[in-house]
């Protein structure tokens, strides 16, 4: 099978500086608004997609409008939903048609009133490998905003419909660097879920490296801050040695949430299986009592971090304008 080739011209070029330059005049004007928020870890299996649909659907209650899109060829969204099985799942086609094609970045459906959602998949395959094809061809190129171009692919699209949303949130997969590059260019902030395993902390450590690298290009991309994910909700001391830890690999560059997600497999595996987010099910007759308490116990941690992370962005956007008037 040939090597296949590519070259810079299959970038719109013209649409990435376009979309940069309408960044920078609104953030020069004092308008920009921070609403893109990348969920990322290097490592899988650390409640990202469980965390970005739980969120969502968290949102899209407090009347919200919110886009989810996953940028994972594993499309956990759609069972986290309930909607593998529906039209709405077109396992990333509509987000291959834009970033590939130039169409408008346009949702399948509404998985909740005023959930907007782009499903992963395997359509996406075809956006990795443009990426990374991309990425090689732009070694041999000298222009430094040309070098880097490929990197903005996603932000280009996401901006032509930022203003159609309240908060759009990108699940973004583990496992690809240029996905996670793409994503990060694209983003306001980054939200890391982690566990506290060892493996977890070294993806972690890998997102902030690639945050260092999408940070040149994209000025306004922050740090929000990292969850821990999977822990027992009595082991204080447990809690803050891993915060620790934490701290330590990001060496005091994002805050750590005090709201963990507990550990509480059962119910966690329930809620996927019946393709609603905990907060949908803690209150559900049908389940058996211990499970119900359990759903409630978890449903609560998500809504306490929910706000958590609203009261963490207001208070970025409120120091941001506080500064912004003493300069």
């Amino acid at each position: 099978m040939p090597l296949r080739t590519t070259t810079l011209d299959l970038v719109d070029l013209g649409a990435v500086q376009r979309s940069y330059q309408r960044r920078y005049d609104i953030i020069d004007a004092g308008t920009h608004e921070p609403k893109v928020i990348a969920v990322v870890n290097g490592k899988g299996g650390v409640g990202k997609s469980s965390l970005s649909s739980a969120f969502g659907v968290a949102l899209s209650k407090l009347g919200k409008d919110v886009l989810l899109a996953e940028l994972d060829e594993q499309g956990n969204n759609c069972e986290d939903l309930g909607i593998s099985n529906t039209a709405m799942n077109d396992r990333g086609a509509a987000q291959a048609a834009a970033i590939l094609e130039g169409k408008p970045l346009t949702p399948t459906g509404q998985a909740r009133p005023h959930l907007y959602v782009l499903p992963g998949g395997d359509e996406l395959e075809e956006v990795v490998e443009e990426l990374y094809c991309q990425r090689r061809a732009a070694k041999r190129i000298e222009d430094p905003d040309e070098k880097t171009a490929w990197m903005g692919m996603y932000a280009a699209a996401i901006d032509a419909v930022r203003d159609d949303y309240d908060v759009i949130i990108l699940d973004v997969a583990p496992g690809s660097e240029v996905l996670q590059l793409a994503a990060l260019a694209a983003a306001d902030y980054v939200l890391i879920p982690s566990k506290s395993d060892p493996s977890s902390r070294k993806g972690l450590r890998a997102v902030a490296k690639r945050f260092a690298t999408a940070s040149e290009m994209n000025e306004v991309l922050q740090l929000l801050g990292v969850v821990l994910f999977a822990t027992n909700s009595s082991a204080t001391n447990v809690h803050k040695k891993i915060r620790e830890h934490l701290e330590s690999d990001l060496r005091g560059s994002a805050p750590l949430f005090e709201q963990a997600i507990r550990h509480v497999e059962a119910a966690a595996v329930e809620a996927r299986l019946r393709g609603k987010v905990p907060q949908e099910l803690r209150t559900a007759a049908d389940l058996p009592s211990g499970m119900r308490q359990s759903m409630k116990a978890l449903a609560g941690d998500y809504q306490s971090l929910t706000v958590e992370i609203l009261q963490e962005m207001t208070a970025r956007v409120t120091a941001s304008v506080s500064g912004g008037d003493e300069e």
